[in-house]
């Protein structure tokens, strides 16, 4: 099929963007870039200078203004024994903010 450009997935499911496509997009390296999803879909695109546009942040945003304006007393701190309590179960636990997310991922 004409147009289309590949690239290989590796076992981490990374990927190097093809030099045409990074030239087309016109990101360098550190840029960041987005995917699209539509449908079945995805598009590459640059995100460099573009805000993320969440549709559900500023309805639930506005949701938490409004229930905290009429009920200001929902919001304590919480208890100490419950803190020691995270602390001791999550004591041991390593997070890897790089590894791939295993299973599907619905955005």
């Amino acid at each position: 099929m004409a147009g289309i450009v590949t690239s290989k997935l590796t076992e981490r499911s990374q990927t190097t963007v093809p030099k045409g496509v990074r030239t087309v997009l016109g990101v360098r390296p550190g840029d960041q870039i987005g995917y699209l999803i539509e449908g079945a879909e995805v598009r590459l695109v640059s995100v460099a200078g573009a805000e993320h546009a969440d549709p559900a942040l500023e309805p639930f945003l506005e949701f938490l203004r409004a229930d905290l304006s009429r009920h200001p007393e929902r919001v304590t701190v919480f208890p100490r024994e419950f803190i020691a309590r995270i602390k001791a179960l999550t004591k041991h636990v390593v997070i890897d903010h790089d590894a791939p997310i295993d299973g599907a991922v619905a955005l």
